[in-house]
């Protein structure tokens, strides 16, 4: 596989990745303590050193910020960044472009904005702390995510991804709050140097300039621009990200790709080692290579700097009483812990009852509550509104306290949630990790001998999925690296897709005629199927006979198959395509040849040692 598929079959996977979410909201979990210990040791010295002053002076010029201000007003321009590129990336490319799976999330998000908002004002009304409110707003997605991995891991994965939608637009409505209602001071004259670098970026991408490296000095401008003006200079990573390239791979990019490759693998030379290089980067986006090199400084730098910088709460005896005892800290508590939970699960049921439809079948409203629970905690973006709302270290100690009692008071509710959801899901499902009904060669199609395999490969698949196109290369690959030790077989699983059904019957029909494997092919080379007219090409693609091949569709002649294997998978709770069960066991890792074949390469390696070990019993015996 060309590094270029390899690179986009990652990104295609990061909503997989929930190890990658747990240690991430583990380092920003680290990063608080420390500030919160570091601020309240004897004779601390938190507040001094985080405004140590830190700039650079050229010739009469001189520019300066002190620690905290290069935390909050240039990292979190990149955490920005981050953010908006994977909003760029579900809009165009993502969850966020069909608008019939992500309406719920997207109205549950703008509940759960609007929402805590009005209670905080009405809780703190009157008492000088109104303005706030946008601390309430946001849910800190790295904790969220975090936290639901470790909890959730029983839940469908249509949870998660319902989250990351909410997630995702919770985001874009706090930077909203935050670029329309904290910005103080403004000048506008040097907007004029953040418009001639937007400009630049602009003209680069019109260009179709595709070194990432030549977007950095006009995106230095835009945030000078930003940081002078008065506007948040956070907000030039918005910006940015918003004017940065983004395409999904195309085919041709991807095999000149691999042809460069394949020249390198020749003749290993600087020449040709740069060619493949500069071939693989155009193969893909700016905001995919982009959000992939901030994303390990986001988790591992950024947020735990950030917190560090920011959660450094003196607490005492009398902090706490004065805290517990002002609105202003109830008003961020009972608006993100209630205000939140009754905003998202409140939206979610009317929008069910509205279309019943709209929520995933796996979905259930109980699991939607318990996200609700964990999206009261407000964390990162929370304390960076904290900073910008209120002037008084008095007002932001009592916000400070608020955002952390909440953040706690939302994990421990919502793991608790989880805890019953995921013993009610178990009890639900017990067998959701096995397969159901063995590999069947008088019924399922076969790659292989059923008869000599020693471990069997069963896909549960569709021809929507953006994975779908790599399910050749995979099985090409495990042919020919496992011969007759494996065999495979592909079983029905289309979902919701508009389409799927229709594919999955004329695979069917395409069966009737012995070449269902070619039919298959076929689709894939055609995926992802949004047109019949895909389908039809296909067909002719395959060899069929396109008469009777159209008689068969239409009169749906193999539904009992793709009923069956549907019914199936809705036993084995399975809610993404392709699931894959290697020797009767469900397969949970990244959805590449490389991956799924390394793990049949372990399964067929235990089944052996099985082998042996009952091989030497028998000669003990």
């Amino acid at each position: 596989m060309s590094a270029a598929t390899r690179q986009k079959r990652t990104a295609l996977t990061r909503l997989r990745n929930s190890p990658e979410a747990l240690r991430g909201a583990l380092v920003l979990f680290a990063g608080t303590i420390i500030a919160l210990v570091w601020a309240n040791l004897p004779d601390s010295n938190y507040e001094a050193f985080w405004h140590l002053p830190l700039g650079f002076e050229i010739g009469s010029f001189t520019f300066d910020l002190d620690l905290l201000h290069w935390v909050n007003d240039a990292l979190m321009a990149l955490f920005f960044a981050h953010v908006t590129l994977e909003v760029r990336r579900e809009l165009e490319l993502g969850e966020l472009r069909d608008w019939r799976r992500a309406s719920v999330p997207l109205i549950a998000a703008v509940a759960g904005l609007v929402v805590p908002a009005l209670i905080y004002v009405a809780i703190t009304w009157g008492s000088g702390s109104v303005d706030g409110w946008g601390v309430v707003v946001s849910t800190d997605t790295a904790f969220v995510l975090g936290l639901l991995a470790l909890v959730g891991r029983a839940m469908p994965p249509a949870l998660r991804v319902f989250l990351v939608t909410l997630a995702v637009a919770d985001d874009v409505g706090a930077l909203g709050v935050i670029a329309f209602a904290y910005t103080d001071d403004f000048t506008p004259l040097p907007l004029l140097l953040a418009a001639a670098g937007l400009g630049i970026i602009a003209l680069m991408r019109f260009a179709r300039v595709w070194r990432g490296a030549l977007y950095l000095l006009p995106s230095i401008l835009v945030w000078i621009g930003f940081l002078l003006s008065g506007v948040h200079a956070t907000l030039a990573g918005v910006a940015i990200a918003l004017l940065l390239p983004i395409f999904a791979t195309r085919f041709d990019d991807i095999r000149r790709a691999h042809d460069h490759v394949r020249a390198f693998q020749m003749a290993p030379t600087a020449r040709y080692a740069r060619t493949a290089e500069n071939s693989l980067a155009r193969a893909v986006s700016i905001n995919e290579r982009a959000y992939n090199a901030l994303t390990p400084y986001v988790t591992w730098l950024i947020l735990p700097i950030f917190a560090l910088a920011n959660a450094g709460v003196r607490i005492t005896q009398d902090s706490l009483l004065d805290a517990f005892t002002s609105r202003l800290t109830w008003g961020i508590i009972i608006g993100l812990v209630v205000g939140k939970t009754l905003s998202i699960t409140v939206a979610t049921w009317i929008m069910t009852r509205v279309r019943p439809d709209a929520l995933s079948p796996s979905l259930r409203l109980s699991q939607i509550f318990g996200v609700s629970l964990l999206s009261g905690m407000g964390f990162t973006i929370s304390l960076f509104v904290v900073e910008l709302a209120f002037d008084d270290p008095t007002d932001v100690s009592r916000a400070q306290i608020g955002v952390i009692a909440a953040t706690a008071l939302a994990a421990i509710l919502g793991a608790i949630a989880f805890s019953i959801l995921s013993g009610r899901e178990r009890r639900r499902f017990p067998n959701r990790d096995r397969l159901l009904r063995p590999l069947d060669p008088d019924r399922d199609p076969v790659l292989g001998d059923a008869s000599a395999a020693i471990i069997t490969v069963v896909e549960y698949g569709n021809y929507a999925t953006p994975f779908a196109p790599g399910a050749t290369e995979m099985r090409h690959e495990m042919i020919g690296r496992f011969g007759s030790d494996v065999c495979h077989t592909f079983r029905h699983l289309p979902l919701e897709e508009p389409l799927g059904q229709s594919a999955a019957l004329a695979n069917e029909a395409a069966a009737e005629q012995g070449r269902f494997w070619e039919m298959r092919d076929a689709l894939l080379a055609e995926a992802p199927i949004r047109t019949e007219r895909q389908i039809q090409r296909a067909a002719a693609a395959a060899g069929l006979n396109l008469r009777r091949f159209q008689h068969d569709w239409t009169h749906t002649i193999g539904s009992e198959r793709v009923v069956q294997d549907v019914d199936e998978g809705h036993d084995m709770h399975l809610t993404q395509a392709p699931t894959f069960f290697i020797d009767g066991r469900r397969y949970t890792g990244a959805i590449d040849p490389d991956s799924v074949n390394s793990a049949v390469a372990d399964a067929l390696a235990r089944a052996r040692g099985r082998a042996g070990k009952l091989v030497e019993g028998e000669r003990v015996d």
